[in-house]
């Protein structure tokens, strides 16, 4: 099927990244979405995207980039800001800040692989969910209140009898609702990689840990997996599951759905690899794959399939058609990011890697420049 988009930015960067560009994407910020372009940011400003010099306002010039920002503005936000020497060694390092009337203030230093999310609490107020990501995953994953005058209950994740984390965390998703859900191996049985959600309602302190459905022999391993929630009743994973680490035996495609109450297999095109999942305020499931080239020989090249689920559960492949034409096979896709009914779209051209190009499902009243 066809989408009718508008191209709504484009920007060059400094860092096209490989195998995409890591510094680029969307934050929302409760009502306020931002596009991010290394440090540079644009807001949305009713049919168009507008350059905000101000949101660096008291952020370093060089030298540090934002991996994420999450809360609300401008009471709650916050910003994790890497140190780009460090990323570039591989153990990440940065700083935590706080928007404080004008500008932005650090709060805190970050330690290597340290990765901060929202946890909503449910009540209006935000904390944390930060996790150490080394080699793919978190053995240490904290949910904590960044207020620190707060006494409110606080997700303590679930322990082995040792311990340990029990999960072998993957990813994570929280809603203004309150709800947390976390994705991750169940590191309870050895040598068996099980995945499994754990779940928690607004202001329990203990959640409910679920092993997720499998399809019969599957590969062992849940790998290049995304979690997307849009409410309590309705949450996904997925993702590939796969012979790791060499992934030299077979593949299969993985998704499944959280009703409220039951964990559900659902049928997924084959060939899944690396999805990122966005899911619209109609229950519209977006799917961004990573794709192999025909290319057997090193080094292998890589592009992008866009599929969308609908509600009704039938499955479309999707190309996207600008005013000017069809948007070509020359561009892969990086990013989908879905707010109520639009959705999003990041890419860039296979011969610019620097030139970063923004669609939009909703019309825009002028394409925004964004200079590096």
């Amino acid at each position: 099927m066809e989408l009718a988009v508008s191209l709504a930015a484009e920007a060059k960067i400094a860092e096209p990244g490989c195998p995409c560009p890591a510094a680029v994407g969307f934050h929302r910020l409760g009502q306020k979405l931002l596009f991010q372009a290394e440090r540079r940011y644009a807001e949305l400003d009713g049919r168009r995207l507008v350059l905000r010099p101000e949101t660096t306002r008291g952020l370093p010039a060089q030298g540090f980039t934002a991996m994420t920002l999450f809360g609300d503005w401008p009471a709650s936000a916050w910003a994790q800001l890497r140190d780009d020497d460090s990323w570039d060694s591989g153990h990440t390092q940065g700083a935590l800040y706080r928007w404080e009337k004008d500008r932005w203030r650090r709060v805190r230093a970050t330690e290597a692989d340290e990765q901060y999310g929202p946890w909503y609490r449910g009540d209006g107020s935000i904390g944390a969910i930060v996790h150490a990501f080394d080699g793919g995953y978190s053995s240490q994953s904290v949910v904590v209140s960044l207020n620190p005058q707060s006494k409110a209950p606080v997700p303590q994740l679930a322990r082995r009898a040792d311990g340990g984390q029990r999960l072998l965390v993957l990813a994570s998703a929280s809603l203004p609702t309150g709800h947390l859900f976390v994705l991750g191996n169940d590191s309870q049985i050895p040598r068996r990689d099980i995945p499994c959600v754990e779940r928690f309602n607004p202001g329990a302190e203990t959640g409910t840990l679920e092993a997720l459905p499998l399809p019969q022999q599957p590969p062992p391993r849940l790998e290049w997996r995304s979690l997307a929630a849009r409410s309590p009743s309705d949450v996904y994973v997925a993702g590939v599951l796969a012979d790791p680490p060499e992934h030299m035996g077979p593949t299969v495609s993985y998704l499944v759905h959280f009703d409220g109450t039951t964990w559900s297999l659902l049928d997924v095109p084959p060939g899944l690899w690396g999805p990122e999942i966005s899911v619209g305020e109609d229950g519209t499931l977006w799917i961004l794959n990573d794709t192999s080239d025909a290319n057997p020989a090193p080094p292998r090249t890589f592009t992008s399939q866009l599929l969308r689920r609908a509600p009704s559960g039938e499955w479309a492949q999707v190309r996207l058609r600008a005013p000017s034409g069809p948007v070509g096979a020359d561009v892969i896709l990086s990013h989908v990011y879905v707010q109520g009914s639009v959705a999003w779209f990041v890419g860039f051209t296979k011969t610019q890697r620097d030139r970063v190009l923004v669609w939009t499902t909703s019309p825009v009243a002028a394409t925004l420049t964004i200079p590096p």
